[in-house]
C-alpha cells in the first residue's frame, strides 16, 4: 500500500477522536461556565477545567494547521483567543447580553461545536476516500 493511502485511512479515526474529545471538552466548558455564573463558592476546579479545555482546543487548532487544514486551524486558534479574551468578563450573576466579551465567549463555543461537525465530516470523507483508493489499487494490481 502506498504511504499516502495509509495516511488517509489512518487519519479518519484520528479526526473522529478529535471530534469526540472536543464534544466532551465543550460540555466541560459549559458546565464550568454554568457554575461560575451561578456563583459557586470555590471556582478553582472550574477555572482549572477551563484551562485544560483551552489547552485541548489549542492542540486541535495546531493539529489541524499542521495537517494542512490551515484555514480551519487558524479560525480555531482565533476563536480560542476570542473566548479567552471574553472569559474575563464572565463571573457570578452574568446573564446573556450583547456585550463583546459575552459574544466572543459564546461565539468561540459555537465555533468549536461547529468544528466537531467539520471533523466528523472530514473523518467520514477520509475513510470513504481511503477505502475507494484501496479498492482502486487492489483492482489495478489484480489485472493481468
Amino acid at each position: 500500500m502506498e504511504p499516502h493511502l495509509a495516511d488517509r485511512q489512518a487519519s479518519a479515526p484520528r479526526l473522529l477522536a478529535l471530534a469526540l474529545v472536543t464534544v466532551v471538552a465543550l460540555y466541560l466548558v459549559w458546565a464550568a461556565f454554568h457554575d461560575i455564573t451561578h456563583g459557586e463558592a470555590d471556582l478553582t476546579a472550574e477555572y482549572a477545567c477551563l484551562c485544560a479545555c483551552a489547552a485541548w482546543f489549542a492542540y486541535v487548532g495546531m493539529s489541524l494547521f499542521r495537517a494542512r487544514h490551515r484555514a480551519v486551524g487558524i479560525v480555531s486558534l482565533a476563536a480560542l483567543a476570542a473566548g479567552i479574551w471574553g472569559q474575563r468578563e464572565i463571573g457570578p450573576g452574568t446573564t446573556a447580553t450583547l456585550s463583546p466579551s459575552y459574544l466572543a465567549t459564546v461565539g468561540a463555543m459555537l465555533w468549536f461545536l461547529l468544528l466537531t461537525g467539520i471533523l466528523a465530516v472530514m473523518s467520514w470523507r477520509a475513510s470513504r476516500h481511503g477505502q475507494h483508493d484501496v479498492e482502486a489499487q487492489h483492482a489495478s494490481s489484480s489485472r493481468p
